[in-house]
């Protein structure tokens, strides 16, 4: 099945008997061959694989191999529940079980071209208990991974918010960090921590865009591609872009905590910011460090792109954490603004300073994050827009805190001034 689902137009056509499933090769008008596609028979692979490029020939034998892992794994599962579809090898992904009525999702298989295993095909388990299907055979939707032109605009849209955020924070950074009257403040200099987290993330989500997906989708050589080779360069680079993706949340919980705490006792400010560095940088290395090993362990492929499914709450439990405890900070310093507001109800002003902090601290506490954590499944009308809506809401948060808290900023304003 390999072959013919891979390569539809080449000679080798698949051919049923009861002795099993064969390939045939036409060696001249009145007679064929039948070959067994078997990768661990080297005689007959390499007769299928004449037929082939080198890079095809990989092909095939990976999918060959998934094939015969997904048979091993079904036939070690307890045998399945009535009522629901059964497991099943569509040609290229291996699908267990599934609940009747149950949109199914699988990462987008390696040795297909121009698919990038962040992506997911769709299997659709109909209320009888069976597998969808389209022209009476059984149907797998794999358009999210073969679509792309909607792939590389995308990722320009990506590169184009984290290069306007790049622009945006790090003259940010020159500011804060060249005037002395400001880097000494302990605010200041939670938001230059901040902002080198962020600058950061920017900068490796840039690299891994261009050089590991961008890749992937315009080498027509599978085996060529970064995702492919699968080197120590990487899969460092994913764990760096892993790594300065969660210090992010960690640093918008740092900045709600801190500013929690002055706002709620504001006659005991916190004397040092050393707790803070800590957690800012060291929490998100020690739930990364764990990912990372057992990435190794347990999915140590495709540079560490694809979804290890509930693994993946090693990084997504903290990130999430933080939204939440920052949501809470953010409506408790709301109720307190609101209760001052009470107490002098006649002054417009403070309505007009409850109102502005609210919409200042939103982006610093993250809170617009909240609707990137719904994922809409790809088979859904307006997935696509709203996974780019979601990237354009992360990508571009590094360019709104830095405008407001800098470039808008008061006292930054003053300072460039008189220079």
């Amino acid at each position: 099945m390999c072959y013919f689902f891979l390569f539809p137009s080449k000679s080798l056509k698949p051919f049923y008997s009861s002795g099993g499933f064969y390939l045939t090769v036409p060696m001249n008008v009145s007679s064929n061959v039948l070959l067994v596609p078997d990768i661990d028979n080297e005689t007959q692979s390499h007769d299928i694989c004449i037929t082939l490029s080198a890079d095809e020939c990989h092909r095939w034998r990976l999918c060959c191999q998934s094939a015969r892992d997904c048979c091993r794994r079904h036939l070690s599962m307890p045998e399945p529940e009535n009522g629901t579809c059964k497991r099943t090898w569509d040609g290229f992904g291996c699908w267990d079980d599934a609940r009747p009525g149950s949109e199914n999702y699988l990462s987008c298989p390696g040795f297909l071209q121009y698919s990038i295993p962040t992506r997911s095909a769709v299997k659709s388990c109909l209320a009888n208990g069976t597998w969808m299907t389209k022209g009476g055979s059984k149907w797998t939707d794999y358009t999210p991974c073969l679509d792309i032109d909607e792939l590389k605009t995308t990722i320009f849209l990506k590169l184009g918010c984290n290069v306007l955020s790049l622009s945006f924070l790090v003259p940010s950074l020159g500011i804060f960090c060249y005037y002395k009257s400001l880097r000494k403040q302990h605010r200041i200099r939670l938001h230059i921590n901040f902002f080198l987290s962020f600058t950061f993330s920017g900068i490796f989500y840039i690299i891994w865009d261009m050089l590991v997906t961008y890749d992937k989708l315009t080498n027509p050589m599978v085996t060529d591609t970064l995702l492919y080779e699968n080197h120590a360069g990487c899969k460092l680079l994913s764990f760096l872009k892993i790594y300065f993706t969660s210090t992010n949340y960690m640093w918008m919980f740092c900045e709600s905590f801190y500013l929690h705490r002055l706002i709620t006792n504001a006659f005991s400010p916190p004397k040092t910011l050393i707790v803070l560095y800590c957690a800012g940088w060291g929490v998100p290395l020690v739930s990364i460090i764990t990912y990372a090993i057992l990435r190794g362990i347990l999915a140590n492929e495709s540079c560490w792109s694809k979804s290890m499914e509930e693994e993946e709450w090693i990084i997504y439990a903290p990130n999430l954490t933080c939204l939440v405890a920052n949501l809470f900070f953010l409506c408790n310093i709301l109720r307190i603004l609101l209760t001052q507001l009470q107490v002098h109800p006649n002054e417009p002003s403070n309505f007009r300073r409850a109102l502005k902090a609210t919409f200042v601290l939103i982006p610093l506490f993250g809170v617009q994050l909240f609707v990137t954590i719904y994922r809409v499944p790809p088979s859904f009308p307006g997935a696509l827009h709203y996974e780019r809506f979601s990237e354009f809401v992360i990508c571009s948060q590094g360019f709104s805190v830095a405008l407001i808290f800098c470039f808008c900023n008061s006292e930054c304003i003053l300072k460039t001034r008189m220079y």
